[in-house]
């Protein structure tokens, strides 16, 4: 997979959620598993435009795939790869860098779904999204940013188990997930 596809993943995400959330106004707007399914899809716009930032602002070839093509300066650079743990026969390479990822300070991977930590580790520092909200410095409502924060592909289960449709401490509702979708298309908007 090329890391531009995951852009366009994300725009895909982001205007499916946007055509549910405006569809869905006009009914019953107490539907909490509409608001947990638009919280779940954000997740995945936000991955989508994360994965895509991070290869564009450090230099990755885009015609190269991301998950079967290694790089192995970009790698030690940015502390990023596809896989957490990337097996390589030793005679493609001179070290046991992608082996031994665990021991390293920082493991980034797109594998994981932890956008969270890319974003952390290698995006805010990079002065190309100061204006960003989440992934930069921009601002973001702290309620949204905890769940953004909080956003983990496991949550599909928990509408199954919780019935009270709170998640990370905040009520899943119109408002919340009004304004996580308005700071998702913020940042989709700004990206790079």
């Amino acid at each position: 997979m090329r890391y531009n596809e995951y852009l366009s993943c994300a725009e895909k995400h982001l205007l499916g959620c946007n055509q549910l959330f405006s569809s869905y106004l006009r009914r019953n707007r107490q539907d909490s598993h509409v608001w947990h399914e638009l919280y779940y899809l954000s997740g995945y716009i936000l991955e989508g435009i994360v994965v895509y930032s991070a290869y564009k602002d450090n230099g990755w070839d885009p015609a190269v795939d991301i998950k079967h093509d290694y790089n192995l300066d970009f790698t030690q650079r940015t502390k990023l790869d596809f896989f957490y743990n990337r097996k390589i026969p030793q005679d493609k390479i001179s070290n046991d860098y992608f082996q031994n990822r665990q021991s390293c300070d920082v493991a980034l991977s797109v594998q994981g779904h932890r956008f969270q930590e890319i974003v952390k580790n290698l995006l805010k520092i990079s002065p190309s999204f100061n204006d960003v909200p989440y992934i930069g410095n921009g601002e973001i409502d702290q309620d949204v940013e905890n769940l953004i924060d909080k956003w983990g592909p496991e949550i599909r289960y928990h509408y199954l188990k919780y019935r009270n449709y709170r998640y990370c401490g905040v009520n899943l509702d119109q408002d919340i997930i009004s304004r996580l979708l308005s700071t998702c298309h913020t940042i989709f908007s700004k990206h790079i």
